[in-house]
C-alpha cells in the first residue's frame, strides 16, 4: 500500500501508508526535506486537504485518511496570527508545467479568498442601484438593519 507524494521542483517520492499516521507524517517531512517542527499536509486530485497535522496525534494508520495508489500535493501549513484559520502553500513549484492536473484545485485551496472577491466583485456588479428621494444611492439588495 503505498502512495506518491509530489513536491518541490516535479520531485515525487513514493511512501508507505501502512503505518502509523505520526510515523508517516514525520518520514513525509524527513524524505521531502521540510523541517520537522512545520506543519505540512496534503491534497488529493479533486483539492480537498487531508488534514494530516489534526488527526496525527491519534493511533490512527495513515491508510486510514489517505487512498492508495493516488497522488499528493505536499502543502505547508501556515496558521494566521489573526484567527482568519489555515492558509496553506503549495510546496510543489511549477505546477502548470508539472502537473497541469493540479493546478486549479491547487489555486483553490491556496488562494480560497480569492475565489470569494471574485463571487463578491460579480454579484457587485450585477446589482442595480436606485436613487432614493433623498437623493443617495442605495443597493436594493443591501441588507436592512
Amino acid at each position: 500500500m503505498f502512495v506518491t507524494v509530489l513536491f518541490g521542483e516535479s520531485r515525487m517520492e513514493m511512501f508507505n501508508i501502512n503505518c502509523k499516521l505520526i510515523h508517516f507524517v514525520q518520514n513525509l517531512k524527513e524524505r521531502c526535506g521540510v523541517d520537522l517542527k512545520d506543519c505540512v499536509d496534503l491534497m488529493n486530485r479533486n483539492g480537498t486537504v487531508v488534514n494530516l497535522e489534526t488527526n496525527q496525534l491519534g493511533v490512527d494508520m495513515a491508510s486510514s485518511l489517505l487512498a492508495e495508489r493516488q497522488h499528493y500535493v505536499l502543502l505547508q501549513v501556515c496558521r494566521n496570527d489573526n484567527n482568519e484559520g489555515l492558509k496553506y502553500i503549495s510546496l510543489l513549484q511549477n505546477v502548470s508545467q508539472s502537473h497541469p492536473e493540479f493546478t486549479e484545485p491547487l489555486r483553490k485551496v491556496c488562494n480560497p479568498g480569492e475565489e470569494r472577491d471574485k463571487k463578491v466583485n460579480s454579484v457587485r456588479r450585477s446589482r442595480t442601484r436606485t436613487k432614493t428621494a433623498a437623493g443617495k444611492s442605495s443597493d436594493k439588495n443591501d441588507c436592512q438593519q
